[in-house]
C-alpha cells in the first residue's frame, strides 16, 4: 500500500494491485471521463431548465421569481417547491406528466450524485468498470487505518494489521460503472431536462392563448 499520484494504491501480500484510488484516475481513462463530463454537462442544464419551469409555475414578475428561486438552494429543493405549485395551480394529465417528470429528475439526481460527489477508483484486473467510492466510506477507512498505525510500537504486528485493513477495504469497494452505465445515466438526465423545456414552453403556449 502506497501513496501516488494523489491519490492511493492497496497491493497484496504478492504485490498484485487491488485497488487504486485518485483524480488521476478519471484523467488515466479518456472514454470514461467524456461520458462523466456529459452527465455534469447535462445536468447543469436540467437545473437550468428546473429553474426555468419553476418561474413558470409562479406566473409571477421575473424579479419575483427570482427572488422566490433564491429559497431553494439545491436541485432537490427546487424539485419539491415546483411539486407543490404545480400541485396548486396544474390539474388533469398536466399535473400528471409534471410530477412523472418531476420524479424523473428525482431519480437521475441520486445516480448523478455519485458520479459527481464520490471518489473514483479502479480495481486490478478489472478493464471494463470503474468504481465509485463514496466519501464516508473512505473517511472511515482512513481512521481506521490511522487507528492501527498508532496501536503500539510493535511494527511489525501494526504493518499487518494496516495491510489487513487496507485488503478487507477493497474487498468491499463494489459501486462500479461501465461506460454503458455512465451513458445510461447522462440519457436519463437529457430526457427529464427535455421534459421539463417541453412542459414549459407548454405552459407558455397556454398563457399565450390565453392573452
Amino acid at each position: 500500500m502506497k501513496q501516488g499520484r494523489h491519490g492511493l494504491q492497496i497491493r497484496d501480500e504478492t504485490g498484485e494491485l487491488l485497488l487504486e484510488v485518485g483524480p488521476y484516475i478519471i484523467k488515466e481513462s479518456p472514454r470514461f471521463a467524456e461520458e462523466i463530463g456529459v452527465i455534469a454537462a447535462s445536468w447543469a442544464q436540467a437545473e437550468v431548465n428546473l429553474n426555468c419551469f419553476f418561474a413558470i409555475l409562479l406566473n409571477t414578475t421575473p424579479e419575483e421569481a427570482a427572488k422566490q428561486l433564491k429559497k431553494y438552494r439545491s436541485a432537490s429543493r427546487a424539485t419539491d417547491g415546483a411539486r407543490k405549485i404545480a400541485a396548486d395551480v396544474l390539474t388533469g394529465a398536466e399535473l400528471d406528466s409534471v410530477a412523472e417528470t418531476l420524479d424523473q429528475l428525482d431519480n437521475a439526481r441520486e445516480r448523478r450524485n455519485r458520479i459527481q460527489h464520490d471518489v473514483w477508483a479502479k480495481k486490478g484486473g478489472d478493464d471494463l468498470r470503474l468504481f465509485a467510492v463514496h466519501a464516508n466510506e473512505y473517511l472511515a477507512f482512513t481512521i481506521e487505518l490511522m487507528a492501527a498505525a498508532g496501536l503500539n510500537n510493535a511494527d511489525a504486528t501494526n504493518a499487518d494489521r494496516m495491510i489487513n485493513i487496507a485488503v478487507r477495504f477493497a474487498a468491499t469497494i463494489s459501486n462500479g460503472y461501465t461506460l454503458d452505465d455512465l451513458r445510461s445515466i447522462g440519457l436519463e438526465i437529457d430526457i427529464a431536462s427535455r421534459s421539463l423545456l417541453q412542459l414549459m414552453f407548454s405552459r407558455i403556449t397556454l398563457r399565450l392563448a390565453k392573452e
